[in-house]
């Protein structure tokens, strides 16, 4: 029913020959995911209607097509949001959720936002509350130097280059084609040799390609075997660079 309550001023507007219309080259990508939230209930009504009021004040979204053509510059006139930065746009628009819920539901009910820790972290910085001119490039730079601190602090695994068999069809009596995987793991391969073997044939396959990291390249080769489930793969031999 609430969905349906906010469609009704929208049909009478177009009842009225009223349009909206968008500034095609300043529409944030973010709106689309607020739209969104608001039809899986994941923000609240207030938050969506003060999503549309910030494209309306800002001269994104326009009530009728005379309007957008009169504005031949557009700027965005709030001093809280700037539409270059839409991951800042994303933080102030939560931001009064932020204030009523606390952080711990906070953080649960926004958990589908990928950068929702960063935003919190800015919330709880003195920066946020810095009124200056350059406020945004302020939220922005801290935002980036959050972000860059969480990707240094993140463990860097080891990953060993690896071999793995797709799958083996049977093109004659006895006889597979073996389609298999070579993969790089966090060092690039410059050349490898793999063993492709039964138990009445073995076959050793070098790769004609450079592999480079955490990428996989896929061959095929035929081999012998009186059983496919004895079909085994290992690597030989590999040149990493």
């Amino acid at each position: 029913m609430k969905k349906l309550l906010l469609t009704i001023p929208l049909l009478i507007l177009l009842t009225l020959g009223v349009s909206f219309t968008f500034a095609e080259s300043l529409v944030p990508g973010w709106i689309k995911n607020t739209a969104l939230w608001y039809g899986q209930d994941k923000i609240s009504e207030k938050e969506y209607l003060e999503s549309l009021r910030y494209l309306i004040n800002n001269k994104i979204l326009f009530l009728d097509e005379q309007e957008k053509n009169n504005v031949l510059d557009p700027t965005i006139t709030s001093n809280e949001i700037s539409v270059t930065k839409p991951r800042i746009n994303q933080c102030s628009t939560l931001y009064q959720s932020y204030k009523n819920i606390g952080k711990a539901q906070f953080v649960a009910k926004y958990q589908h936002v990928n950068y929702i820790s960063i935003c919190v972290k800015l919330y709880q910085d003195p920066i946020w509350n810095y009124q200056g001119g350059d406020r945004i490039e302020q939220l922005n730079a801290k935002f980036i130097e959050f972000e860059n601190n969480a990707i240094q602090s993140k463990p860097k695994l080891s990953y060993e280059p690896s071999v793995k068999i797709l799958s083996t069809t049977k093109i004659g009596e006895g006889k597979y084609d073996v389609k298999f995987n070579v993969c790089a793991g966090d060092k690039k391969i410059d050349k490898a040799k793999v063993l492709v073997k039964s138990a009445i044939e073995s076959i050793q396959v070098g790769t004609n390609k450079d592999i480079p990291e955490n990428v996989c390249r896929t061959y095929v080769t035929q081999l012998h075997a009186n059983n496919v489930a004895n079909i085994q793969i290992t690597i030989l031999e590999q040149v990493l660079e």
